[in-house]
């Protein structure tokens, strides 16, 4: 996702309780997973096995759990529970809004596009040209979906990601 506006690295900092390490003049654009990351981005990292791929990435501002060198050009924000920081920001950023109707007035959905019974669509949702969404399909806020796409009945698109909290983390 991005920002509407740039914020500073300093209060990301103070918004999740973390250390700063590295460059204290960023300006964090979005925040984003780290295989979809850009320029700009806030990711994060609680795996010693994943520390490279993040750091090494194009994101610009890492939350991680571990003090580590800190690639030129970045910003570290080191907090215990780098998962739980990073949720924070996008429940604070992109707070969740309860739909009132199966398919919100937000949504754009392109011409020649066939939504069988049953499917919702969220808000800003946007959906392509000449699409065919079987029954009982449910897609998310905020997703988007081509054109000439045939989405099989029962399907849920965009949904929240989910975690195990019984592996050890790093110190």
């Amino acid at each position: 996702m991005k920002f509407e506006s740039p914020i500073a690295v300093t209060e990301i900092a103070a918004l999740i309780g973390a250390e700063l390490v590295g460059n204290s003049s960023l300006q964090a654009t979005g925040i984003n997973e780290i295989h979809k990351v850009t320029e700009g981005d806030i990711s994060f990292v609680d795996f010693e096995k994943y520390y490279n791929a993040c750091l090494n990435s194009a994101a610009t501002i890492i939350i991680i759990n571990k003090k580590v060198d800190c690639p030129a050009g970045k910003a570290l924000l080191v907090t215990n529970d780098p998962f739980s920081a990073y949720v924070s920001l996008v429940k604070r950023f992109r707070p969740f809004v309860p739909a009132h109707t199966p398919i919100s007035d937000t949504a754009v959905i392109g011409e020649g596009t066939v939504l069988q019974p049953n499917v919702f669509v969220g808000h800003h949702v946007r959906i392509g040209k000449n699409c065919l969404i079987h029954p009982n399909v449910t897609i998310y806020d905020h997703t988007v979906i081509g054109d000439n796409v045939i989405i099989q009945a029962g399907t849920v698109i965009g949904s929240d990601a989910f975690t195990s909290r019984n592996a050890p983390t790093a110190k």
